[in-house]
Parts: C-alpha cells; sequence; structure tokens
C-alpha cells in the first residue's frame, strides 16, 4: 500500500504541481478593483506561535497606521497561516492582489525577487546598519542580490536540537555529541509508540531542512560557494544512506512520517510526547513555555551532532517582504521601518518566548536572553550557522527548490521503494541543476 501511495511517478506528479503553482509565468494585471481597493495598506502577519508577540504585532501595526493618517477601512492587518502564506500568496500574485507587506522565508524573497515582485528595501536595511551593534551578516546575505536588498531582515531562526533531557537522565545518558552516538542513544530510549527521532521526511519544507542538516554533516551540499550544483555526491549519498538505516535498519523515526505533509508534524510529535529529539527551530519551546513549562523544564537545546564533515548548524532567516505592486509605495515601506526600530521591534521578539532570534546583535543584552542560560548557543548559531542554499546564498532557484520538495520528494524513493540512494541523489541532482539552470541570473 506503501508503495503504490509514494511511487516514483506519483512523487513527480506532486513535485510538477508544486513547480506549476510557484513557478508559473505570472502576468500582473491588477483588476480595477484592486487598484481602486479602499486599503492603503494591507499586512499579511504570519503567527509568532505567542498570542503576546502577535498582539505587540498588531499593536504596532496600528500604531503606524495612526501615525501615518489612515482612517478606518485604510489600514487592513490580516492574520495568514505559515501554512497558507505561499498557495495564498501564489494566486494573489497571479491576479496581480498581493499584500503590501508580509514576512517571507528566506528563499522566498528571493524567488519573487527573481520574478519582479519585490520592492527594492536598500534604504531601510541601511538604516538598520547602521543601528548599534549593527545587523547580523547572515540575516544579510538572505535578502542580498546585485548589491542592493530585497527584504527586511526580520528574524533568525537557529535549528537546535530540542532533547527530553528526563529520559536521557532516566537512562543515565548525556546527550549525544556525534550521529553513530545519536543513533546508539534513541535505541536505548526509544520503546514504540514512543520513538527516538522526531525526523520530518515527508513533503514539506522543514523535510528539505532536516535531511540537509545532516547530509552538511557528512560533508554534503548543494551548491559549492560559486553557485555549481554538487548534490550528486558520495558526502550526500552516504547522509541519505545514513537516514535511511534510521528509519528502515534502526526504526528510530516513526514509519507515518513519509505520508506527513504538515510542516509542524515534527511539532506535534515533540510537544505531545511521541519523541525524545527533534531538529526544529524554537517554535517548539516557545510553544511549551506558554503551553507546557513542565515539558519545557525537561527540555535541552544543542547543536546538531557531528558526522564526518563536524558539526554544521543550520539557520534560516525570515523577512518582511514590501511587494512592488503596492499602491502606496512609502506607506508599505514605512510600514517596514516602523516594525523594524529597535525598541519597538524588541517587544515582538522577547515576547515570542525564544521562537525567533533578534537580527540585531545588540539586543541578546536584553535581560530576557542574558538570564537564559539555555540559549547561551544561539548568539554563535546566528553567526555561523549556515541556510538551507549551503554552500551558495539563498536564490530564486534555491527557493524553488525548498517549495517543490525536491529532495525530500528524492529520499522517498530510497525509504519506500527501496531505490539505492546514489540513484536517488543522482535523480535530486538533476532536478536541482534543471532548476538553477532555468532560473538563472
Amino acid at each position: 500500500m506503501m508503495k503504490k501511495t509514494y511511487s516514483r511517478r506519483s512523487a513527480l506528479k506532486t513535485g510538477a504541481a508544486a513547480g506549476a503553482l510557484i513557478t508559473a509565468p505570472m502576468i500582473i494585471t491588477p483588476k480595477k478593483s484592486w487598484a481602486q481597493r479602499a486599503e492603503k495598506l494591507i499586512y499579511w502577519h504570519l503567527p509568532a506561535f505567542t498570542p503576546l508577540a502577535d498582539d505587540a504585532a498588531r499593536d504596532h501595526f496600528e500604531e503606524f497606521a495612526k501615525m501615518a493618517g489612515l482612517k478606518d477601512g485604510e489600514a487592513a492587518f490580516v492574520p495568514v497561516s505559515n501554512k497558507d502564506l505561499v498557495p495564498r500568496l501564489s494566486a494573489a500574485l497571479e491576479t496581480g492582489t498581493p499584500p503590501d507587506v508580509c514576512r517571507l522565508y528566506e528563499s522566498y524573497v528571493q524567488l519573487y525577487r527573481a520574478q519582479g515582485h519585490m520592492m527594492d528595501v536598500t534604504d531601510i536595511v541601511e538604516k538598520m546598519k547602521g543601528e548599534s551593534g549593527g545587523v547580523f551578516d547572515s540575516s544579510l546575505t538572505a535578502v542580498a542580490y546585485d548589491g542592493k536588498f530585497w527584504g527586511v531582515p526580520f528574524a533568525i531562526n537557529p535549528w537546535p536540537m530540542h532533547v527530553r533531557m528526563d529520559v536521557l537522565e532516566e537512562h543515565g545518558l548525556d546527550y549525544p555529541r556525534t550521529w553513530d552516538a545519536f543513533v546508539e542513544t534513541c535505541l536505548k530510549v526509544q520503546k514504540p509508540p514512543f520513538y527516538g527521532f522526531g525526523m520530518d521526511l515527508g513533503l514539506t519544507a522543514d523535510a528539505t531542512d532536516n535531511i540537509m542538516q545532516l547530509c552538511w554533516c557528512f560533508g554534503g551540499k548543494t551548491v559549492d560557494e560559486s553557485g555549481a550544483v554538487v548534490f550528486d555526491s558520495p558526502e550526500n549519498v552516504a547522509g541519505f544512506t545514513f537516514i535511511n538505516e534510521m528509519y528502515n535498519t534502526h526504526k528510530i523515526i516513526p514509519r507515518g512520517v513519509v505520508g506527513n505533509g504538515e510542516t509542524s508534524w515534527n511539532n506535534k510529535a515533540y510537544q505531545s510526547g511521541q519523541v525524545a529529539f527533534i531538529n526544529n527551530p524554537t517554535s517548539v519551546y516557545a510553544y511549551l513555555a506558554g503551553e507546557d513549562p513542565e515539558l519545557m523544564k525537561k527540555t535541552g537545546l544543542f547543536g546538531v551532532p557531528a558526522g564526518p564533515a563536524g558539526a554544521v548548524n543550520q539557520i534560516d532567516t525570515w523577512s518582511l517582504g514590501v511587494f512592488s505592486a503596492a499602491p502606496e509605495p512609502e506607506l508599505a515601506k514605512g510600514l517596514a521601518e516602523h516594525m523594524m526600530q529597535p525598541d519597538r521591534y524588541n517587544q515582538v521578539i522577547t515576547n515570542t518566548n525564544g521562537r525567533f532570534v533578534p537580527v540585531y546583535p545588540e539586543l541578546f543584552n536584553d535581560p530576557w536572553w542574558t538570564e537564559r542560560p539555555e540559549f547561551s548557543e544561539f548568539i554563535e548559531i546566528a553567526s555561523s550557522g549556515v541556510p538551507i542554499s549551503y554552500a551558495g546564498p539563498p536564490t530564486a532557484a534555491s527557493g524553488e527548490i525548498l517549495a517543490t520538495h525536491v529532495i525530500p520528494e528524492a529520499l522517498q524513493l530510497t525509504l519506500v521503494e527501496g531505490v539505492d540512494p546514489a540513484e536517488a541523489v543522482g535523480e535530486a541532482h538533476q532536478k536541482i541543476a534543471a532548476i538553477y539552470d532555468r532560473l538563472a541570473e
């Protein structure tokens, strides 16, 4: 039954459908009703995982609207779920009706920039760089292209291991510092339906992140520093092989995960006590702080275990994207600048309970961070972590690869159909190379 559901043909269909959604030519022909819309400013708000942070963001939006002299009905704060954002935004771009501003994952900034949808916000970012302590270079890389900035860096996401410290202590174990030791630890602590590792292996963006996080530790990359596609490598084959052994040989990953299409699957698995480890941004930790403080106390945050190439930690950058179709460009850019004023911005970041790391290094001096030793590694990860496009910067091509799930799709050929890892990696390489060729700039 599983083979029928996840056949190579169905995987290719899934990728093709997602690709069509993201990459179809977009002809901007604004409708008359949109051009004459009542709203002068529309902001799509993605949840920050804590009500306090969401409330602070809404307060700042309404504060700006009032300062700008906007009347009732002229400014819209529109909550949009993470799951709905890409399809909803793709549909809006096709009809020329995007929001003026919304928060975007790093590769999507570059994808939409390449399609002509993003506004140049270099002036805002230069002002941010001039603040005390400046801005983390890693967040600037995510939004830069051709000497300009096409998104306003909003937050950095380190991807630590969330660890059930109480489970390790019960078995007299320390956190495993290598991937081999990690497997041995999982085998000792799990007792299905309680599993060792809640690794995302479904057709989701988080699966791409989880897979490449491990492959990097084996020396694998998607592209090299020059932007050349190097996915078909012995190192990525070794990474695919290791994941396959965790899933099919050692069985430390829940079997149903390959059918997962929901990015928050691993979050829920950890929050509900089904797994001992997950590799995820601290959205999980932030949730526990508000909803399950007892489990939060039992949770440790660590860098990933090391492989033959060491321990390579991931970050991603979320940015405020200002869309070029905004009918009132200065209002749209003004909102982004208003929200990123350090003192005001810090109110949102600290209220996320660690969900987001500030793009301003200076803000780590806030007592919220200095009084919480569990976040002690975050500054280093924010400085030295690498994006999912590693070893190159985020680009339109890396955005499409993430959105179309090319990498987890290829891995599922091995996990479910038994395709040799070298063949699966080779097939993924061909698709990735074709995307980079097509979107070359």
